[in-house]
This record gives structure tokens, sequence and C-alpha cells, in this order.
């Protein structure tokens, strides 16, 4: 009885120092309609990061069961947990799940063709476009304005050159409660593309965060200012340690979490 319990207590022990053993997994991306270099790799248990490599290839360290997170612009989030088969190979091979850009109107032409090419000049109607290079006019390369920077310059200028609607505006308050609308739009945008750096697992199981929660805790963590310098710098794992500790204040806030 004595040498079984003993044999027990070895099996237990020895199960538990080799959970603990930390290997380099190898890894690689193969998609290959869409970049993979510079991809973020995390290890969210031991919080350590990597990128891949030009040809989708990263090497982060592991233990059996942790979990690992693949996230990037292009692709949604990709999460897995290192299982015997990886620990013990040593490698791993995914695809990520390109993200699609939804398009919101598609024209579709109703001219037929008869697939020769002398015929179908005559018979299809097209517009020559004039840029500004054919005119001799500098192209404004400026990034597109969205639509409460468009008001706001809207506001601060009049048809006459004369800035007299600028000036209203400025009495009257609408010009500062433009800017507002400006600032509110960013900060949408900011936390709508960060929320999205990483899984729904992640804020579940990671930052326990109810599923239902998980926009309101991201807006909560970049009400500090210190989220947006993480983005900033794309520190993603930056953000990750950051978020854990905001998500300990969160939950004080909202105990159902």
């Amino acid at each position: 009885m004595i040498k079984y319990i003993n044999f027990c207590l070895f099996f237990l022990i020895s199960t538990v120092l080799y959970s603990q053993d930390v290997i380099m997994l190898e890894g690689q991306v193969l998609n290959d309609t869409i970049d993979k270099a510079n991809l973020t790799v995390v290890n969210m248990t031991l919080r350590t990061g990597t990128i891949t490599s030009q040809n989708g290839k990263f090497v982060i360290k592991a233990r059996l069961n942790d979990t690992i997170n693949v996230s990037a612009v292009q692709y949604e989030p990709r999460q897995f947990v290192v299982n015997n088969t990886m620990f013990n190979r040593g490698k791993i091979t995914l695809y990520l799940i390109p993200k699609i850009t939804e398009l919101d109107q598609v024209t579709i032409s109703n001219i037929d063709l008869t697939g020769d090419i002398t015929k179908d000049v005559g018979t299809t109607e097209y517009e020559i476009k004039i840029t500004p290079t054919d005119l001799g006019i500098p192209e404004n390369t400026a990034p597109p304005r969205t639509v409460e920077e468009r008001r706001y310059y809207t506001a601060v200028t009049s048809g006459g050159g004369i800035p007299l609607d600028g000036l209203i505006n400025s009495i009257t308050g609408r010009l500062k409660m433009l800017k507002k609308h400006i600032e509110i739009s960013r900060f949408e945008k900011l936390v709508q593309e960060s929320r999205h750096s990483f899984s729904d697992n992640v804020y579940m199981n990671e930052l326990a965060i109810n599923k239902e929660s998980i926009e309101d805790f991201v807006y909560y963590t970049f009400e500090d200012p210190k989220a947006k310098e993480l983005v900033d710098t794309d520190n993603v794992l930056g953000l990750l340690e950051f978020m854990m500790k905001k998500s300990a204040d969160y939950k004080k806030l909202n105990p159902q979490d």
C-alpha cells in the first residue's frame, strides 16, 4: 500500500514538473494569399510575444496547455492551446482567416460582349477620366476627411472666401461642439480597432470578462491615455498586460463580471 502511494505521489510530481517544462515552439502561418510577415504571436499564459518572419514562421516559448494568440490587421485573430502533440513535436502549422471588407454597393453592367475585341470596343460606352495631373494641378495627397471632419471644415469656411462662417460658429459654440464630435469619432474608431486585436476567448478566459461586457470593458480601458500610447507604438503585448491590470478594477466596478 505504501509503495502504491509513493508511486502515485511520484507520478503526480513528475506530471507537474513535466507540465512546467518550457520549449521553444516553432510555428508557421501557411496562408499564401496575403502578406504573413510581422503578425503578432503572444503566449497569453507566459505573457511573452514575438512576430512572424517574411515566410510566416515564428518561435515562441511555450508550455503544455499554454494559450497562444495570433493576430494581425488583415486576419481574424486565431487562438490555440498547446496540446500534447504540439508540445512533443515542438511544431505547429496553421491557417488564418482573412478579414473580408464588404462593399456597400456593386454595379453590374448589362453590356453583352461577343469576345471579339474589335467589335466590343465600338459598342462599349466608357467615360474618359481626367485626373488633376492631366490638367497640371497637384494631386491632393491628404487623407480623406471623416464625416465629422467635413462638417467642421464646412463650419469654418464660406463660399465667398471670407471666414465669416467660422467667426459666427465660433461665437455660437458650434465649432467647439464639432471639435468634440471629431474627438468622439476618433475615440470610437480607436476602440473598435483595438477591441478586435484579441479574440473573445482572450477576454473571457484570460481577463475573465463576460462576453456581453467585452466592448464596455474595452471602452473603460481606453479612457486611460496609456492604452492609446500602447496602440500608437504597436505594443500588443503591452496592451494585453495593461488590460489585465484594468480588468481587476473593472470587475470591482462591475461585480457581475
